[in-house]
């Protein structure tokens, strides 16, 4: 029995470490793009999962290039639109998107009080 649970402590571990560098989103819809978002925020601390959302977001404002370009769209201020990051996320993994983000010319900063 001892044996059997340090076997699935192993396998639930491994199994959260691997979400993040080997699932790649699929961005062919918005509903499979947030499916996969939701998928990686479950395996991610309260930190990372912060991070990993401004990420989102600053590559959804990505190519925003001046205020009228939000204004045109209300998708843009009220929520993620998911299909925005699909397109510019598929077939990334978690340590891809954060890379994508870091080239954006959108910053995205958060804190955590504790």
């Amino acid at each position: 029995m001892k044996r059997l649970l340090i076997a699935l402590s192993i396998l639930m571990l491994s199994a959260c470490a691997s979400t993040k560098s080997d699932f790649r989103f699929d961005g062919s819809t918005p509903e499979s793009t947030q499916a996969g978002v939701n998928k990686v925020l479950k395996a991610l601390k309260t930190q990372d999962s912060m991070r990993f959302l401004g990420a989102l977001i600053a590559i959804q404002f990505s190519d925003v290039q001046s205020a009228e370009d939000i204004i045109g769209d209300p998708t843009m201020m009220n929520e993620v639109n998911y299909f925005i990051i699909g397109k510019k996320i598929d077939g990334l993994n978690y340590y891809e998107v954060l890379d994508l983000a870091s080239t954006s010319p959108s910053k995205v900063e958060f804190s955590v009080e504790e």
